[in-house]
């Protein structure tokens, strides 16, 4: 049985850029974890086996036919009682992600194993308070933006000890063709 995990994959210009705020708080405070991972907003995660991931990835293909890409920006920093530090989205943007991030679980069968309901790009989890303070002193402002045009799907790697992107399904913006509605008469 496998690990894997539905986000929202960012543009290679935000990957970079949240690398490097990795590396900035990682020469001041040492390792710390995610510090390692991608960039990603957290949607979902779940186990399976390879023939039931076949049908989740088809069930999520289906959704995503008639999602319409949209622009998010993250601005803001912010952090959770369990230490983890991260770039928050615009109030605008969180509503039009947590839409789909709302929608996406319903098409897994089964209970997921963690479902995002605040949608955030991590800089860095599990961090005290100490190294929080530094995080923010680092760190004044930020400004990413990209657009969200697709879901990706990632398997955990037990030997890396990270997830690997297996694919990206696109948003396709069709339209869902409307019911049939039959007339008794």
């Amino acid at each position: 049985m496998a690990k894997y995990s539905v986000v929202f994959h960012p543009s290679e210009t935000v990957l970079e850029a949240v690398k490097l705020l990795k590396e900035q708080l990682s020469a001041k405070i040492g390792w710390f974890p995610s510090k390692n991972s991608l960039a990603h907003v957290t949607i979902c995660e779940f186990d399976c086996e390879d023939i039931t991931y076949e049908i989740i990835k088809s069930r999520i293909a289906e959704y995503c036919r008639y999602q319409i890409p949209f622009p998010v920006t993250f601005n803001d920093f912010g952090n959770y009682t369990n230490g983890a530090f991260f770039i928050a989205p615009t109030i605008e943007s969180k509503l039009k992600m947590e839409n789909v991030m709302r929608e996406i679980p319903k098409q897994i069968p089964f209970s997921v194993n963690h479902k995002s309901v605040d949608p955030h790009i991590s800089i860095g989890r599990q961090l005290n308070k100490e190294q929080l303070q530094i995080a923010y002193s680092l760190f004044q402002s930020v400004a990413l933006n990209f657009i969200c045009n697709g879901i990706t799907l990632r398997i955990f790697n037990t030997i890396r000890k990270q997830y690997d992107i297996l694919e990206t399904i696109p948003f396709l913006s069709e339209t869902k063709p409307e019911k049939e509605q039959w007339t008794l008469f």
